[in-house]
């Protein structure tokens, strides 16, 4: 594979491009601020198989690329990653219309330089409902938005604050949906690293 950037000096001799470059897992290298300076070739077929599409410059920030209220979670656990020289680990749930996946996240800290940020693959299964009916109106908020959690995909019913899993908006969201993050997620994956500290 050959990359319009060069394997990231700051990395050698502890990481191997051709070793990362083998792994099924996603591998990205961001510098100090988050911009994208190097992804494996696993990165570039998660892109191009999810709508990325090929020759897509994955060159940007890797943060900009992360809805809010994440955002500024990601920014400051790496950041404090960076400052103490700590492995940040983290999994997540990113689900398709059919199945549900779990991964697993782990960013290496070169203090002063930047990351290697690993993604891996760590439970993938049915979901364990069947999903509900995609009915526009039971959705559509006030400002006429529908919202999806930009992590496990449910889509929020304005009139009871429920949160349901529809599969024909994970597979291609409705036009007029805006993302967030639903209460679930936030708890369950932000907030328990809040609740240890």
């Amino acid at each position: 594979m050959v990359h319009s950037r060069p394997f990231p000096e700051f990395l050698t001799p502890a990481f191997d491009p051709r070793t990362l470059e083998a792994l099924e897992s996603t591998i990205v290298v961001i510098d100090a601020v988050g911009s994208i300076l190097w992804v494996n070739p696993a990165w570039e077929r998660f892109a191009r198989d999810n709508g990325g599409g090929d020759g897509v410059d994955h060159r940007g920030s890797y943060l900009d690329a992360i809805a809010q209220p994440l955002r500024d979670f990601y920014r400051a656990v790496f950041s404090n990653a960076l400052e103490t020289g700590e492995v940040f680990e983290q999994e997540y749930e990113c689900s398709s219309a059919d199945v549900r996946r779990v991964y697993h996240l782990r960013a290496f800290p070169i203090p002063g330089c930047g990351m290697l940020i690993e993604h891996s693959l760590v439970a993938e299964g049915a979901h364990d409902d069947g999903g509900v009916d995609a009915t526009e109106a039971r959705y559509i908020g006030k400002n006429g938005l529908i919202l999806q959690c930009s992590n496990c995909r449910r889509v929020r019913r304005p009139d009871s604050h429920a949160w349901d899993r529809v599969p024909p908006w994970v597979a291609r969201p409705h036009p007029r949906t805006s993302h967030g993050i639903c209460p679930s997620c936030v708890g369950w994956y932000w907030g328990r690293r809040e609740l240890k500290a």
